[in-house]
């Protein structure tokens, strides 16, 4: 096992862990080239530039029951008006109420993207219109309103319809300025600068070019998992042999140094410490990671302001150690107590709590865990 094989492997589940963070990309996706050769193994969710996309809000009454119903009636729409380039369009449909539409990505291949993903162990957890991440990030005061929310890019302005917190009509425009919307005072106006946080409030449209799926986003690759497990064994039990190799040689030279009649010495250390490499692998496919890993995703996802850093575990000893960030030392306590409710997990602490390094927000902290498959278990 190489070591570039070892680090790719690393980064996979990193990024499984980690917290996405958001980042607004324009047509051509400069922006996301730099992210994955700047910051490889992290989770991302790329905002995208009303600059890359087309809108469409479906007529009222139309029989669109599901997703899948408005993005047929939205290819069919985009083909109409833009003929055969629409069918490079990946699509976003979404649905709220008795209001459906889609959003059409003309500006970013959406494979391309993916790609560039995984080469760089990034994991892309949505692609979303910039408009869609803003109206979710306005107060709840506005969204329940009724009036018009515009998000704009220099001349390029969606308008968001909005009739006591339902989005009643969405449409892209050109414009030179707000004046050039008319009618009535504008509820809120966001640009690429905006906060994009989501903030509790009425349903607004959550479109996402990402597939959908009916598996669960906390489900374990257990295939990649138990691939990554046996490569850190290996590359643990490859280490080992070398520093082994490296000892034994010195120890030789500096035998035949004191006598060249004496015989050099026996090399039998390096069998034992492979078997246990071997053992060690073995062990850890064995463990039961799919649902151990889901397990501290949902519990990190229920703590919402938990950003994991990174996993180690011993399968010969059953123990499991999770490094995070937090903001709030209670946060990371009560993630600790609501791991030790799970069957099977013992002895769950809070072991480290310390300042973040420089360029990380929040405290550190390391959950240590007795976890079943290990042979402590």
């Amino acid at each position: 096992m190489s070591r570039s094989m070892s680090e790719r492997l690393r980064r996979q589940i990193a990024a499984r862990l980690a917290k996405p963070r958001r980042l607004f990309v324009t047509p051509g996706g400069d922006e996301f080239a730099a992210w994955c050769r700047e910051q490889p193994g992290t989770a991302v969710e790329l905002v995208v530039s009303a600059r890359a996309l087309h809108e469409l809000v479906a007529e009222p009454g139309l029989p669109l029951a599901d997703l899948d119903a408005v993005q047929a009636y939205a290819q069919q729409q985009f083909a109409h008006y833009f003929g055969s380039a629409a069918q490079r369009f990946a699509l976003a449909p979404w649905r709220l109420d008795d209001v459906a539409g889609a959003s059409a990505l003309h500006g970013l291949d959406l494979t391309a993207l993916r790609s560039q993903a995984d080469a760089a162990q990034v994991r892309l957890a949505s692609v979303r219109p910039a408009w869609a991440a803003w109206l979710a990030a306005l107060p709840a005061a506005t969204r329940s309103a009724t009036g018009r929310a515009v998000w704009r890019e220099d001349d390029v302005a969606v308008v968001i319809q909005l009739d006591r917190g339902r989005v009643t009509g969405l449409q892209s425009r050109r414009v030179q300025s707000l004046a050039d919307l008319g009618g009535d005072e504008l509820l809120a106006v966001g640009t690429p600068a905006s906060d994009l946080a989501p903030l509790p409030g009425p349903a607004t449209p959550l479109p996402d070019f990402l597939p959908r799926s009916g598996r669960s986003p906390l489900a374990w690759p257990l295939a990649a998992t138990g691939a990554l497990v046996l490569a850190t064994a290996t590359w643990s039990a490859v280490e080992s042999h070398r520093a082994l190799d490296v000892a034994q040689a010195a120890r030789d030279r500096v035998a035949v140094l004191r006598s060249a009649a004496k015989p050099p010495p026996r090399r039998a250390a390096a069998a034992p410490a492979e078997n246990r490499s071997a053992n060690e692998a073995r062990a850890l496919l064995a463990m039961p990671w799919e649902p151990l890993l889901s397990r501290v995703e949902t519990a990190g996802a229920d703590a919402k302001a938990i950003a994991w850093l990174g996993l180690d575990a011993s399968a010969g000893r059953g123990e499991l150690r999770l490094e995070g960030l937090t903001p709030d030392k209670l946060l990371a306590l009560q993630l600790a107590e609501q791991l030790g409710t799970t069957p099977g997990w013992r002895q769950v602490v809070l072991s480290r709590f310390s300042a973040a390094e420089t360029g990380l927000v929040g405290q550190r902290f390391e959950i240590n865990a007795r976890v079943p498959g290990g042979g402590g278990s």
